[in-house]
């Protein structure tokens, strides 16, 4: 019994030790999909996760900036309780990760680029992430992985779909 005690004490300690915050998650997450960022001389996508209060709630903002042809960029508030499926695709020029949410359940702002301002966008029900086509695929399992446990921490759960 002693012996159990003292195994449960330890494990509570590993896992409150090894654990990481909502803020250390979005860093390592964000320096993740910059390593492995998609870059051509026709499109150069940059992202941006940070936390923000969003409606009174402390939700995720996913800011992709897309240099194709003219600057635009768009803010994604990651608001939805729950999201459909996480794929894994490739194009020719690119691998790409999607994240389904609820139709119409994302809150989008464009921002000019220049002023900073936020003008109310769209709603979306996905978000993309472009990495270069020759990203390791343990490299993007690691992203789309890390991409989970952030919603996770935010109560966006997967949703179950009964057959």
């Amino acid at each position: 019994m002693k012996n159990l005690f003292v195994a449960l004490f330890l494990l509570s300690i590993y896992t409150k030790c090894s654990s990481q915050t909502k803020a250390e998650a979005l860093l390592s997450l964000g320096e993740k999909i910059d390593m492995h960022k998609l870059y051509d001389s026709k499109k150069n996508y940059n992202y941006l996760l940070e936390e923000v209060d969003f409606n009174h709630n402390k939700t995720i903002k996913f800011i992709q900036f897309c240099t194709a042809f003219k600057l635009c960029s768009t803010a994604y508030y990651l608001t939805a309780k729950e999201y459909s499926e996480i794929t894994v695709k490739q194009k020719a020029e690119s691998k790409y990760i999607q994240i389904f949410f609820p139709n119409n359940s994302i809150e989008t702002k464009k921002i000019n680029i220049k002023t900073e301002e936020h003008f109310d966008g769209e709603t979306a029900s996905s978000i993309t992430i472009f990495l270069e086509k020759d990203t390791p695929q343990s490299e993007v399992n690691k992203i789309k992985n890390g991409f989970v446990d952030l919603l996770k921490m935010y109560t966006i759960e997967k949703k179950v779909v009964l057959d």
